[in-house]
């Protein structure tokens, strides 16, 4: 059957009521066309991407569509089975995302910007904290109303080509880091996994693991942020809480191991540590040139900087030469490097060897029972398994306070060495000391009003080296929120976090 345009040109010059019928039939037949299609769109549009066979609850779909009548290009991905569901759409002229539950609750609304649209302080802090990294995408978390800015969720490339989610407030304050930025497996090919998927959860739906370290650590905390992040294939919770005017971050794995631990505040141990992952490829090239002078070859594995009071003290650095592990430790500078064997056999090891970095998750029971009975706090720094000929050796490095210690376990979980390392830094003799309102400098001042209109100072700490001034820690409100924020002696910025 040919279709009514070419029958109607056919007959226009003949007939002008059968023209006039013909073309109402051709109205009615786009009309209907134009709707299926359209139809077919939405089913389409509609179907969760990556997970074709879960269907998305019509109280979800329903959600998008009333929250956002004009929106188009719905896509939907699962964030947690049956549950939880990330929806991608076209919002007028703005691409938006939504976090939405199996009720139709919309929790989390997202504006998709650029980093240009980030506040300045944010943007220092990602381009200091990951030097050489790319800004992926900004996100700019919307309140309820969908107009007011709230906060922010970057995804950031890292140099070894991982993902993360950095979060920040309205004010570019950091709130987290919710995903795994250290060196090492990240799931997924090549152990990086794609982009993280993060969503926001509460006190309550935290792992019971989880709210027993933090009741037993933290008696009486309050939570400020939990998030979820799922990359390929791993699920990590990140958790920031707050007492006393001091603040404390941590990853954990699923089964509550702490892969990462940062804290700040007034209550922080003058002479405590804050380490930072550090990737092969932000290695100095000083400490490159005397790995290359004393290992004829070598292999990056880990490694962190550690800081002292926002100042840098030195790097430690894990790395494999001749199928043995060694860790090396510089100053600041890259200099005065210091290494020792730390897994290994002691002699030649001949036959096939593979080392495979591994998440703690996936270490024998009987390790990371050893580990947690031995030790109250601490965090993994480095999880692999060796395989030396027909011996499977599990590499595990911790650190807790100021020292590194290095074990190796056999495939029983049996010790087979140990080594601990203290890290070395300024041991000068290091003074706290309460301040007032008027000890603030005009730089810091002048920082303040940029960033936190508004602010009214709460307490502060001065730090002296050897009676010389070292750093602030300083608390302020802005309305009913609390910044806890590090100055160098200068007045400059070192760190904020929300409070």
């Amino acid at each position: 059957m040919q279709p009514n345009f070419f029958w109607v040109r056919l007959y226009c010059k003949t007939d002008k009521k059968i023209v006039t019928l013909k073309m109402k039939k051709l109205y009615i037949y786009l009309l209907l066309v134009g709707c299926i299609l359209s139809a077919c769109d939405s089913i389409k549009d509609l179907q969760p991407a990556f997970n074709m066979g879960e269907a998305v609850p019509q109280a979800a779909i329903n959600a998008i569509k009333q929250e956002f009548p004009e929106a188009t290009q719905i896509k939907f991905s699962t964030l947690e089975k049956d549950k939880l569901w990330e929806s991608n759409f076209q919002f007028k002229v703005d691409r938006m995302s939504a976090i939405v539950n199996n009720t139709g609750k919309i929790t989390e609304t997202y504006k998709i910007t650029n980093g240009v649209q980030l506040p300045d302080n944010a943007l220092n802090y990602i381009t200091t904290n990951f030097p050489s990294a790319t800004i992926r995408n900004v996100c700019q978390q919307l309140a309820p109303n969908n107009t007011t800015v709230i906060g922010y969720k970057v995804i950031v490339t890292l140099t070894e080509g991982k993902d993360i989610a950095v979060i920040f407030d309205a004010t570019g304050t950091l709130v987290m880091v919710a995903s795994n930025d250290r060196p090492g497996p990240g799931g997924g090919s090549m152990g990086i996994g794609g982009p993280p998927k993060i969503y926001f959860i509460e006190q309550k739906d935290l792992p019971e693991a989880i709210k027993a370290y933090l009741s037993e650590k933290h008696q009486n905390y309050s939570l400020i942020k939990a998030a979820v992040s799922i990359q390929g294939g791993n699920k990590l919770y990140s958790v920031v809480i707050t007492k006393d005017l001091t603040t404390f971050e941590y990853l954990f794995d699923e089964k509550g191991n702490i892969l990462r631990s940062g804290t700040l505040g007034l209550t922080v141990p003058v002479y405590k540590l804050d380490y930072k992952p550090l990737s092969s490829k932000d290695l100095p090239q000083v400490i490159k040139e005397v790995l290359n002078l004393n290992f004829t070859e070598w292999t990056y594995e880990n490694g962190f900087t550690f800081l002292q009071n926002g100042a840098l003290q030195g790097y430690y650095i894990l790395i494999t030469s001749q199928k043995k592990q060694f860790a090396v430790q510089f100053d600041a500078k890259g200099e005065n490097g210091r290494g020792f064997q730390v897994c290994g056999a002691l002699g030649a090891s001949s036959g096939k060897y593979d080392i495979k970095a591994i998440q703690p998750k996936d270490l024998p029971e009987s390790i990371t029972n050893f580990l947690s009975n031995r030790y109250q706090e601490f965090a993994y720094i480095q999880t692999s398994l060796i395989t030396d000929k027909d011996k499977k050796i599990y590499w595990v490095a911790i650190v807790k306070e100021n020292f590194v210690i290095n074990y190796s376990f056999d495939d029983k979980g049996k010790v087979i060495g140990a080594f601990e390392n203290p890290l070395k830094f300024s041991n000068g003799k290091l003074v706290a000391k309460y301040m007032q309102d008027s000890d603030i400098t005009v730089v810091i001042k002048e920082y303040f009003n940029t960033y936190y209109k508004g602010w009214v100072f709460q307490a502060g700490l001065m730090h002296y080296v050897d009676s010389q001034l070292f750093s602030y820690v300083i608390v302020i409100r802005v309305s009913s929120e609390f910044y806890i924020l590090s100055f160098d002696a200068d007045g400059n910025f070192v760190a904020a976090r929300k409070g």
